[in-house]
């Protein structure tokens, strides 16, 4: 079951996570974004391997996502734009949102 880890300040926006149990111990939560005023998920990622350390808003549509992959620990910040539906990876170009998880891959 999703839980609740961050909103945005107004509320609009949620990153919720589903922990699983990757490794003996070793839980991962998995982040998604959900833009609740509408009830559109804006970011689920393919690969549930990408742990969410923290998520910082700097704003009300903005949020920067630290990142951890399981096993190997490779981090990275992705910094969101929800209503621009843009990312980038720590401090690229931002590009669509939907093509982030093949981002995440070639960072990988």
């Amino acid at each position: 079951m999703p839980e609740a880890k961050s909103s945005s300040p107004g509320g609009r926006y949620l990153v919720s996570v589903d922990p699983f149990e990757a490794g003996p111990y070793r839980w991962v939560e998995t982040p998604e974004l959900l833009d609740t005023a509408v009830g559109r998920v804006l970011l689920a990622l393919k690969d549930p391997h990408w742990h969410l350390d923290s998520a910082d808003w700097q704003g009300e549509s903005e949020v920067a996502l630290h990142l951890r992959h399981y096993p190997d620990g490779q981090t990275c910040v992705v910094a969101i734009d929800c209503v621009r539906l843009t990312a980038c990876i720590d401090g690229t170009d931002p590009g669509p949102l939907g093509h982030l998880g093949d981002s995440l891959q070639r960072v990988l």
